[in-house]
C-alpha cells in the first residue's frame, strides 16, 4: 500500500557526500534542476537506510530512474509551493525543524564527538552540515504546509472505510506488539544558580575580550563548539543561517566589535564581527554550554526516588503527574502517552519495561530527555486489525490512501502546466 508522502523524499538522515567532480543535469522542473550529485546522494541514502545492495548495476539504474520520478514530483510541488503566496515559512521554523533534524543525526550515532567524527571524515564541519540541510528543510516545510493546505479537508465515510477493508483485508499489516505507557518526566534543565553561574563565567571570557586580549586564543581556550580550533571563526554567513538570538546579536555589529553575552538554546555566547559585505557578515564565537551542575542533577534523581517512594505506599499515579511531570503533553492526562510499538521504545524505556509487569513503575530511568517514572498499563501481541476494535486505524489508512489518490492527481494536473525535461 502506498504511503502518503511517499513522493516527500525523507532521507536526510544519514550525512550527505558532496559531490567534487562536475555535475551533469539529470532533469529540469520549470527553473528547478536536479544534479546528478543530488540523485546519487539520495539514492546512497536510500540504500543506506533500507540496507539495500546496489552491487547490480540493472537494480541500480532501476532504482535511480524511480527515485529521479519521485525527486521530479518532489519539484513540482515546489514550484507551486514557491507560487502559493498564501503560504509561508519562518527562520524560526527552519530552525527548529533543523536543530530537530540535526539531533536524529546525532541519535544515531553512540556519542556527539562519535557523530563529530564521522562529520570529519566526511570532510564536514557541523556548520557545513546544518547549511546543507537549511535550504532542504525550508523547501520541505514549504511543500508540507502546501500538502497540508490541500489535503486538510479530505474525509472518509463509514462506507469508504469498509470499502478499502474489503479491498486491502489480506494486505494489511497485524498490528504490531506494543505496550501502553504513562510517565512523570523530570527534566534535567540546569537550575537558576547554574545559569547564573555560567553567565558570570561568560561575562568574565567577554570583558577579557573587550580589555584587549587576543579573540582567537580565548576561542581556543575557553569555548565549547567545535569551531574553538579555528579560533571561533564562522566564516561568512547571511540572516536565515544561525539561530534567531544569535543574529539578532550578530548582525548590529561592526567589524571588530563584540557583543554581550548572548543566550540562545545552545548556551552563552561572546560574538565578535570580523567582516561585513552586503547582506553577509563574517564572525567568530566563544561558546559556553549550559547544561545541568552535579547540584541541580542530584535534586531531580532525589525529586524522582521520593515520587517513586510516594507511588510504592500506594500515591496516585496520575495525580503525580499532574503535579510534577514536565511533559506538557501528558501531564494533564496523568501522564498518558498511549500506545507505543515494541520498536519504538526509547532505550531508557526498553530497559525500566524489562523489570516490571503489567500496573507497576519503574524505578527513576534517565534519557536524553531527563528522568523518567515509566508506567505500563497494558502489553499486547501481535495480531490482524479488526474491523471493529481497529475502526479508528482502519479510518486513518482509507483516508491516507483517498489522499494518496487525490495527491498524485493534483500533482497530474499541476505538472502539465510546467517544463519537465528527464534527462537520465
Amino acid at each position: 500500500m502506498k504511503q502518503i508522502f511517499l513522493i516527500i523524499l525523507v532521507a536526510m538522515a544519514a550525512i550527505p557526500a558532496r559531490a567534487e567532480s562536475l555535475d551533469r543535469i539529470v532533469a529540469v522542473v520549470d527553473k528547478e534542476i536536479i544534479l546528478e550529485s543530488e540523485l546519487e546522494s539520495q539514492l546512497q541514502m536510500l540504500a543506506m537506510q533500507n540496507r539495500l545492495d546496489l552491487s547490480n548495476r540493472a537494480y541500480k539504474d532501476s532504482l535511480a530512474n524511480l527515485l529521479l520520478d519521485r525527486m521530479i514530483e518532489d519539484k513540482v510541488i515546489l514550484v507551486e509551493a514557491e507560487r502559493d503566496t498564501s503560504i509561508s515559512v519562518t527562520n524560526k521554523e527552519v530552525e527548529a525543524a533543523l536543530n530537530s533534524q540535526i539531533d536524529r543525526i546525532k541519535s544515531q550515532f553512540s556519542s556527539e564527538d562519535a557523530f563529530l567524527t564521522q562529520l570529519q571524515a566526511e570532510g564536514l564541519t557541523l556548520k557545513d552540515l546544518r547549511n546543507q540541510y537549511r535550504d532542504e528543510i525550508r523547501n520541505q516545510l514549504l511543500k508540507e504546509k502546501l500538502i497540508q493546505k490541500r489535503l486538510e479537508k479530505v474525509r472518509v465515510s463509514s462506507g469508504e472505510v469498509k470499502e478499502f477493508y474489503e479491498a486491502h483485508r489480506d494486505s494489511l499489516p497485524e498490528k504490531p506488539a506494543g505496550v501502553r505507557l504513562a510517565h512523570i518526566l523530570l527534566n534535567t534543565q540546569p537550575g537558576r544558580e547554574t545559569e547564573d553561574s555560567l553567565f558570570q563565567y561568560a561575562s568574565l571570557i567577554r570583558r577579557k575580550a573587550m580589555e584587549g586580549e587576543d579573540f582567537a586564543m580565548l576561542a581556543r581556550t575557553y569555548s565549547e563548539d567545535p569551531s574553538s580550533e579555528n579560533g571561533g571563526d564562522l566564516g561568512w554567513f547571511s540572516r536565515g543561517q544561525m539561530v534567531a538570538e544569535f543574529e539578532e546579536a550578530a548582525f548590529i555589529l561592526q567589524p571588530g566589535q563584540i557583543s554581550e553575552v548572548v543566550r540562545t538554546q545552545f548556551g552563552y555566547h561572546i560574538i565578535k564581527c570580523t567582516g561585513r559585505r552586503e547582506d553577509k557578515i563574517r564572525a567568530s564565537h566563544i561558546l559556553i554550554r549550559v547544561a545541568p551542575s552535579q547540584k541541580d542533577m542530584e535534586a531531580k534523581l532525589a525529586l524522582a526516588d521520593s515520587l517513586y517512594a510516594l507511588i510504592q505506599k500506594g500515591a496516585d499515579f496520575g495525580e503525580l503527574a499532574k503535579q510534577y511531570s514536565d511533559d506538557e503533553n501528558s501531564n494533564r492526562q496523568g501522564g498518558e502517552l498511549g500506545w507505543y510499538g515494541a520498536d519504538d521504545l526509547l532505550p531508557a524505556f526498553r530497559e525500566a519495561l524489562a523489570q516490571i509487569d503489567i500496573g507497576q513503575v519503574s524505578h527513576p530511568a534517565a534519557s536524553d530527555f531527563g528522568i523518567h517514572l515509566v508506567k505500563l498499563e497494558e502489553r499486547r501481541e501481535s495480531s490482524p486489525i479488526d474491523p471493529k476494535d481497529d475502526y479508528d486505524t482502519l479510518q486513518e489508512m482509507a483516508r491516507r490512501d483517498k489522499t494518496q489518490k487525490q495527491l498524485e492527481e493534483w500533482i497530474s494536473r499541476i505538472s502539465e502546466g510546467l517544463y519537465i525535461d528527464k534527462r537520465l
